[in-house]
């Protein structure tokens, strides 16, 4: 459930006033905070945060007071618009991090002095997807297991990003979804999944590297498919998707 999405109080006529002459102010401060931080992939998400603090203002404030509507609601949208972006940014820069463990991983195999440009790009293309499908799972993962309703709001705001996953996962070898579910979904140490596997945390760590790049390929099938205007394959669930 997105902020925008959460049950309202209605408001009276001179609070809907407030809220119609407060707007301006809303449009200012989200322009503010995106050109700030540059994070135009939750511009939505701020917008509706901020409009629901400005609603919640109009309903707590108090004329008799003397502080000015829009000083009174500029202190609580700023508030909100800080607080959804802390939530968003601990989620992407954990999925950065798989990133660069993606990177790391990632095996160059190229032959500088054999191989030709189509060779080096399908290389330097293939490396790419395993960095980007690696940041993909761990954003998905911890939207999957987020609690409450900001995993609801998640789950809404990277719905297609999970559909995809889901997708691209069901075109994987059981074990090979299992050991990216157990890692990038459950969160298990290494060690972990070793045991769950039945081998060590080294062939663990190779199984992993080897499920991540097929999976990269399937999510770059598949949206190829999908530029095509071809059928979208099955989906699995990733709910339950491992079995210990």
């Amino acid at each position: 459930m997105s902020h925008g999405d959460r049950p309202r109080r209605p408001l009276r006529p001179d609070q809907q006033a407030l809220v119609a002459e407060a707007v301006p102010l809303v449009e200012k401060l989200c322009g503010h905070f995106l050109r700030r931080t540059r994070a135009h992939y939750v511009a939505d998400d701020l917008r509706s945060a901020a409009v629901q603090a400005l609603h919640e203002a109009a309903l707590g404030y108090d004329p008799a007071r003397g502080v000015p509507f829009q000083v009174y609601a500029w202190r609580r949208v700023d508030g909100a618009l800080s607080d959804a972006l802390q939530q968003e940014s601990k989620h992407w820069r954990a999925a950065r991090e798989d990133g660069y463990d993606a990177a790391e991983a990632a095996q160059d195999t190229s032959d500088v002095l054999a191989d030709g440009d189509v060779e080096t790009t399908a290389q330097a293309d293939g490396m790419a997807d395993q960095v980007a499908a690696a940041a993909v799972l761990g954003l998905v993962g911890r939207a999957l297991t987020a609690q409450g309703e900001e995993g609801e709001r998640l789950r809404a705001a990277y719905d297609r990003a999970i559909r995809a996953v889901e997708a691209a996962l069901s075109r994987l070898p059981d074990e090979e979804r299992r050991v990216l579910v157990l890692r990038h979904v459950e969160e298990r140490t290494w060690q972990a999944i070793g045991a769950a596997l039945g081998c060590s945390e080294r062939t663990a760590k190779r199984r992993s590297a080897e499920a991540q790049k097929r999976f990269a390929g399937a999510l770059r099938a598949d949206r190829e498919r999908a530029q095509g205007g071809a059928a979208a394959p099955d989906r699995v669930g990733l709910a339950g998707a491992t079995s210990g």
